[in-house]
């Protein structure tokens, strides 16, 4: 089993990475560069093993929803996600995303 500590740091460093990529094209644009730079990163790759790695606990393919549309949690708000039972789902953190993932492997 994955540990939660690797997990948040695989989840923090391809954050990173975003978050590089996104500063150097707004350098680039403040530069008067036209255009966006995309950098190769291995983010892709990364989501991919994680979503194989939890198989039937990321069935709703919670990991990149993490990524992506939550700004690895940034956008996350309260309400915004339910569970069967009208619980709210907190994914604010990748610590988050980790408790969320295992409670589905239970």
């Amino acid at each position: 089993m994955i540990t939660k500590d690797l997990f948040c740091e695989i989840i923090e460093d391809a954050k990173k990475a975003d978050e590089y990529q996104n500063w150097l094209n707004a350098q680039l644009q403040k530069n008067g560069a036209e255009g966006y730079l995309f950098q190769p990163t291995c983010i892709d790759s990364v989501i991919k093993l994680l979503h194989f790695y939890f198989g039937n606990s990321d069935i709703d393919d919670m990991i990149s929803y993490f990524c992506f549309e939550l700004n690895y949690g940034k956008k996350w708000k309260e309400g915004m996600l339910i569970d069967k039972d009208g619980n709210d789902i907190v994914l604010s953190t990748p610590s988050d995303l980790y408790n969320y993932l295992t409670s589905k492997s239970n």
